[in-house]
């Protein structure tokens, strides 16, 4: 096969006898390496071995089943039977070496003096489900680890060109295409072998809605809402589809838009595709709205819907606030809370600076960049964590879970009635065995207090019966004795005396 390569018919004008031998198809046309006007241009062309915006536009954006900068998180969700497939990229580390001196003489017999600097190439890749057999299969929303039992499988697709225009693409070094269809073609009828798997291409995965197209995505760069480590966000405008009487419609709604700062830093791919793919299958009105993410091209984007009164931590300190809303506040984000547990998360950074305030006053729990879907975690011991909101059995055994979520939430309860303040900033009068009153507390200080249980209490405002239940019930060190999520939600309601079956478990978008 060394010397072939399949072509378009109309650029060729003779099929070689070996074609059956070497097992390709008979509707394919072959053409021999012999040929001098194609062997001309096969020594003019070179490697495109960064994949640019520019060349997106021109070569792949035509593809219907091509997902840009989708990672495994996300690609997991798209293939699910056996011969699903996709076109995506994919950043790769390259070596590449950076001098950091001066060349020596000859006598000295060094040369120059190199650094291994790590770069990061763009490059195009074919992903392809293998999965030979599978249970009955559920919905991703149901059941993760039902997704999680599937395996892709991801093959380079190599790209030469000449003066710029692509012209030759392979999978094997075997066989070259003049195109990615009849790349594709070629592999509907001849098997691609991986570990004794044997998969044809089935069915090419199109697009899905909450993948959005930068024509329906536009993004204000002079009104920044905030910034976290890997990104920034920004205000925007998205075109929403809608349909009415079975025609496509759109309504540009408010967005809030999180960029990545750094767009070749995996480590920030890899944070936006986690949310992303956490907050699809999350469906609440007290839960931030996801509505898609932007990855066919750089900057990669993540839009949401956007809250006019921005985080629940500003809206406190900026505004005089009655104890009745802040008791709403408290129960809407437990029912966020009691959802979020209900879909098998952990959310891990509860805090009023992570939940948003609508423009009804909804208070929506957002930032899931910490979340896990597990019923427990244990991180490693050297990771950088805010001690402030952590439960007494996350300092001494790394763990999480629901119940250190319950504790967590006590203190975001105690931060809605402290007009946004953040816990353990200063020494609590009842915490001066400790430390002195009104002192900056210190890392150390605060896992000490934690220790001996001396935890935060709460100001004159806050209703005696809360204090007491968060008192006594959250901020225990036993986390076997708090109540589940469910359980605030319940209580929370009774002080309100409202209905909860008007509020948990609303599936409605906002």
């Amino acid at each position: 096969m060394s010397n072939m390569i399949p072509v378009r018919k109309d650029k060729v004008s003779e099929k070689t006898e070996s074609s059956k031998d070497e097992g390709i198809p008979t509707n394919s046309v072959m053409i021999s390496f012999r040929d001098d006007d194609y062997l001309q241009k096969l020594e003019k062309t070179k490697s495109v071995e960064r994949i640019t915006n520019d060349m997106i536009d021109i070569n792949l954006l035509r593809y219907p089943f091509f997902h840009g900068f989708v990672l495994q998180e996300l690609q997991m969700i798209l293939l699910k039977t056996n011969g699903d497939y996709i076109l995506r990229l994919s950043h790769q580390p390259e070596k590449k070496p950076k001098s950091i001196g001066t060349k020596k003489t000859s006598a000295e017999n060094t040369g120059v003096v190199v650094d291994q600097h790590s770069l990061t190439r763009v490059i195009l890749v074919l992903s392809v489900n293998i999965t030979q057999k599978m249970d009955n299969t559920r919905s991703f929303y149901g059941d993760l680890d039902e997704v999680k039992q599937k395996e892709n499988m991801d093959m380079h697709v190599c790209i030469e060109e000449i003066g710029g225009k692509w012209v030759s693409f392979f999978v094997e070094r075997r066989v070259k295409f003049t195109s990615i269809d009849e790349l594709i073609t070629y592999y509907k009828t001849n098997p691609i072998c991986y570990q004794q798997i044997r998969v044809f291409l089935k069915r090419p995965i199109l697009l899905q809605d909450w993948e959005l197209r930068k024509d329906g995505l536009e993004l204000i760069k002079s009104k920044k809402l905030g910034e976290g480590a890997y990104g920034e966000v920004y205000f925007g405008k998205w075109a929403q589809p809608f349909s009415v009487d079975q025609k496509e419609f759109h309504k540009w709604c408010d967005v809030a838009v999180k960029m990545l700062k750094k767009d070749d830093s995996r480590a920030a791919l890899f944070e936006i595709m986690h949310e992303a793919r956490l907050q699809l299958q999350l469906r609440h009105k007290n839960v931030l709205a996801f509505r898609g993410v932007f990855l066919l091209k750089k900057p990669i984007m993540l839009v949401s819907e956007f809250c006019e009164y921005g985080s629940l931590k500003d809206y406190l300190q900026k505004n005089k606030v009655n104890v009745d809303e802040k008791l709403k506040f408290c129960l809407g984000s437990s029912c966020g809370l009691e959802y979020i547990h209900f879909k098998g998360l952990i959310h891990r950074d509860l805090a009023t600076r992570n939940i948003l305030v609508s423009q009804d006053k909804t208070p929506k729990i957002a930032d899931f960049g910490l979340a896990k879907h597990a019923s427990s975690y244990k991180m490693r011991r050297n990771t950088k964590i805010p001690v402030r909101y952590l439960a007494p059995e996350t300092l001494t055994s790394f763990i999480y879970s629901t119940k250190t979520d319950v504790y967590t939430f006590g203190l975001v309860i105690w931060e809605i009635f402290s007009n946004g303040q953040e816990p353990y900033m200063k020494a609590q009068p009842h915490q001066e065995s400790v430390v002195p009153k009104n002192t900056v507390l210190k890392a150390k200080d605060i896992r000490e207090l934690i220790k001996k249980e001396l935890f935060v209490k709460f100001n004159a405002e806050a209703p005696l019966a809360l204090q007491q239940f968060v008192t006594n019930k959250l901020f225990v060190t036993d986390e076997n004795k708090r109540p589940n999520i469910s359980e605030v939600t319940t209580f929370l309601a009774s002080m309100l005396k409202v209905d909860l079956t008007k509020m948990r478990f609303s599936y409605k978008i906002q």
